[in-house]
């Protein structure tokens, strides 16, 4: 097993702590109807409730107040598919600093006015997050600006991790944990956290089938590139590169399996969230449900949680879901 230096569980720990006055600890609650269904204990984790709507805004926190008083002064700059972008957002208005997202013209324009709303300023450059990135890594380097990855940054990871040290503590008798899978942050850290903790628990990680990163990746046993297909689970989308440090390699290592859902899965989970949950939630934030919706339950552990992990759609686009696929 290889080993990441620069990710310990100490270094998690102090995370949650930094981070404890800008996040919610979120509540974990029992799926009565998922329960019912498959004759299992099964619970969701809700990050949806965040102050920004998903997960992200624990690694965005613990990366921006890890940061020197100089770093902080200079600004922060970040690439994003919406909800890290809004988490930079959020933290860097709190903190009186300036912050700057590079999107593609991929972004909805849900969460490219959330982020405009918190006061970041917001550049859309180029057609994929590829053409982003390289634009953000030089404006970094010429202005001074601290460049913060949406996921291969271990201060990131590190506060994706505090989810699961919240879940076992919250229930710790689980025996499966169900988490979306993007560019392996959040699971990377919870993936790191379980497997030092609690190593018989069962991973398991879920993406859409719209050229997913992380799963062909891990297929392959090497970075794989992929394209940005449009998709519901758009917090999903984009590719890996080829520099990766820390993600890929936690995912490969201590996810036990990933699997796949379909667009018409996540239609379906997001309306089910909707009216039997009572919780909205995005596509990418969906993903689980979708899985735990589906006949390959039955091949889980008797206790399962699944991570839901955000809730950046338009009223609009829920509704209109929800007319096609009412449960």
């Amino acid at each position: 097993m290889t080993q990441f230096k620069d990710i310990t569980l100490h270094r998690i720990y102090e995370a949650r702590r930094r981070i404890n006055a800008l996040i919610q600890r979120t509540p974990l609650i029992p799926s009565a109807y998922l329960s019912s269904k498959w004759k299992k204990d099964i619970s969701l984790k809700l990050e949806n409730l965040q102050p920004t709507g998903a997960f992200k805004l624990r690694g965005a926190a613990n990366a921006i107040l890890s940061l020197t008083p100089e770093e902080q002064k200079r600004g922060v700059i970040t690439v994003s598919t919406g909800n890290h972008g809004k988490a930079i957002a959020y933290v860097a208005k709190k903190l009186g600093i300036k912050a700057t997202i590079y999107i593609s013209d991929l972004v909805p324009d849900v969460k490219v006015t959330a982020m405009k709303t918190l006061g970041a300023e917001v550049s859309i450059v180029g057609e994929n997050q590829d053409e982003a990135t390289q634009k953000a890594l030089l404006t970094a380097e010429k202005q001074g600006l601290r460049y913060i990855s949406a996921f291969d940054d271990p201060d990131v990871i590190a506060g994706q991790g505090t989810i699961a040290l919240e879940i076992l503590e919250q229930n710790p008798n689980i025996d499966t944990l169900v988490a979306p899978v993007s560019g392996g942050g959040l699971m990377g850290g919870i993936a790191f956290v379980i497997k030092m903790m609690a190593p018989h628990i069962r991973l398991i990680g879920v993406t859409n089938d719209q050229e997913p990163a992380i799963y062909n990746s891990v297929k392959a046993g090497h970075i794989v590139q992929v394209g940005e297909a449009e998709t519901l689970a758009d917090a999903l989308s984009g590719p890996i590169s080829d520099d990766n440090q820390y993600t890929f390699e936690m995912c490969r290592q201590f996810v036990d399996e990933f699997t796949l859902v379909s667009e018409e899965q996540i239609a379906q989970a997001m309306v089910y969230a909707l009216y039997t949950e009572k919780q909205v939630l995005e596509g990418g934030g969906a993903v689980t449900l979708a899985l735990l919706l589906s006949d390959k339950t039955q091949q889980l552990g008797q206790k399962i949680t699944a991570v839901c992990s955000g809730n950046s759609v338009s009223v609009a686009k829920l509704l209109k879901l929800a007319s096609q696929y009412q449960t």
